[in-house]
């Protein structure tokens, strides 16, 4: 005859049962937690790696020296070259530089024939303080590049938008004051020269150009300066803009372009001069809105 199980039996059983299933469900939990914890890290080292490559491929294209430091958003005198040996990752938020017009200078094929929007060379013999020559351009098409990649801001033809800037820095130069970033009133910048384009193969300065024995057969054409801006978000995060779309050689400043946004609840936007190189450095915190799960991945870059 089988005997049936007894109470203690069947407690017994209902235990043991009880803490298989206790063990399970902290297994599955912590296997969920850690997929989401990945999930998190994964997203977050995305966008900070697309940020970080969004400012590197601006900065590599930058005008030499051109580059400076800003304290803060109310952009105010306190600013300093790129070239200082000053810590700027302490004291210094926002990054901003001059760019060269790198997408107008490829130009476009006409039949057989490829010519540069600018190709960065002027003719010595027939250039003065008043107008610029260059051999082989096709600045009529640098133009309708800009006007569209500027959605229709900046016309190189008119308003002298446009920037010359000839690659020779001599010592003892305020780099900050040179390229218009900071200026006493009625001054300007005296390394960065505003230029419309009046032909295929023209410039025009205004109100002012270089004096003969400062044009240089090497040139750079800007349109735009560009600034990298963490603006404060009051919970310890930044949303971290990218300013484009002004001229600080027309007294301008990032707060009168246009901006986009690279990265929201970054934690750590710095950067430092190192040697010829800028190294920046960029956290981003998860977006879990929970105190349980987080993730805050860092990031670097050099560009040279």
């Amino acid at each position: 005859m089988k005997k049936a199980f007894t109470l203690i039996e069947l407690i017994l059983v209902l235990v043991i049962v009880g803490i298989i299933a206790s063990i399970g469900s902290d297994i599955v939990f912590k296997a969920y937690e850690n997929y989401i914890l990945s999930k998190e890290i994964s997203a977050a080292t995305y966008k900070t790696d697309v940020a970080l490559e969004q400012i590197a491929k601006r900065l590599e294209h930058r005008i030499p020296f051109s580059g400076v430091a800003i304290k803060d958003e109310t952009h105010s005198n306190d600013i300093i070259s790129l070239t200082s040996d000053t810590n700027m990752s302490l004291k210094y938020q926002i990054l901003a530089w001059i760019g060269k017009a790198y997408e107008a200078r490829r130009g476009s094929w006409n039949g057989y024939i490829n010519k540069p929007g600018w190709s960065g060379f002027i003719d010595l013999k027939d250039s003065n303080e008043t107008k610029l020559f260059t051999k082989g351009d096709n600045l009529i098409q640098a133009t309708n590049i800009i006007f569209d990649l500027s959605n229709g801001d900046v016309n190189l033809s008119k308003d002298y938008n446009g920037g010359i800037i000839f690659p020779t820095i001599p010592y003892n130069v305020d780099i900050v004051t040179a390229y218009g970033w900071k200026m006493p009133q009625g001054e300007n910048p005296t390394h960065i020269f505003p230029v419309n384009v009046t032909g295929m193969n023209e410039f025009t300065f205004y109100p002012y150009g270089p004096k003969r024995d400062r044009i240089y057969e090497h040139y750079y054409l800007a349109w735009s300066a560009y600034a990298v801006v963490p603006e404060d978000n009051g919970d310890g995060t930044y949303t971290v803009r990218l300013y484009y779309n002004f001229r600080p050689w027309k007294g301008e400043t990032y707060q009168d372009g246009d901006s986009s946004v690279l990265i929201d609840k970054a934690t750590i936007f710095n950067f430092r001069r190192d040697g010829k190189a800028i190294e920046l450095r960029l956290c981003a915190h998860s977006d879990l809105n929970t105190s349980e799960i987080e993730a805050n991945i860092c990031g670097k870059k050099v560009v040279f």
